[in-house]
Parts: structure tokens; sequence; C-alpha cells
């Protein structure tokens, strides 16, 4: 039950406390570089889609002959969700160094797709 001033129970807040993890300023930028590299990925992803360019990764593939061309998007969704889930369940330093991981390889991913994009 909740107290007389209508705040929730004590133990609702402590329900809250175990979802909610503070955000380090690495972390920040960690994951400003993971979000704004996802947006750039599906991107030029389907700007080489639309020029005849193969997805060369086989689950991405997958995705696509699915769900088209809103596969791109729902896998990197699918897999930024199970980044998130990684993210929350681990202690500050190993979970940076899983954003820093996820951060590069989605970097040099989308540079591998500017190149591949500027080579026509």
């Amino acid at each position: 039950m909740g107290s007389e001033s209508g705040s929730p129970p004590d133990d609702s807040r402590d329900a809250l406390e175990r979802f909610e993890r503070e955000l380090p300023e690495s972390h920040a930028v960690l994951w400003t570089v993971i979000i704004v590299a996802a947006v750039f990925d599906v991107v030029t992803t389907l700007a080489g889609l639309s020029v005849g360019f193969e997805e060369g990764n086989r689950v991405a593939r997958a995705f696509l002959a699915t769900y088209g061309d809103a596969g791109i998007g729902l896998l990197k969704f699918a897999a930024l969700v199970v980044l998130v889930v990684t993210w929350h369940s681990l202690p500050d330093r190993p979970a940076e160094l899983v954003l820093t991981g996820f951060a590069v390889v989605s970097v040099v991913t989308v540079a591998l797709n500017a190149l591949t994009l500027l080579s026509l």
C-alpha cells in the first residue's frame, strides 16, 4: 500500500530502481556514436541496394528477403535491443567494452558502405 500522501509503495520504488542505470559520460558518448552510426548504416545500406549492390551479411539478406527494405531497420532495431539488454545487465567496465566494440564495428561498417557508394 502507498503512504497517505499518495506516493507509491516502497516495494514498487525498489522495483523501479532495479531497472534504472546510471549513464556515465563515456557511455553517453558511445550510445551517441552507436545511434548515429546505426542511422547511417541503414541509410547507406538502402542507398547501396537501390543502385544494385547486394547486402553482404547473410542475416541482413534474410531480413531483406522476408521484410523488404524495412528488414534492414528491423534488424538494426533488434541488434540495438540486444545491446541495451546486454549493457544493462553488465557492470560499468564490461558494459563500456561492449559499447565500444559495437561502436567500432558500426563505424567501420558505415565507412565501408560509404566507400562502396563513392566507388560508383
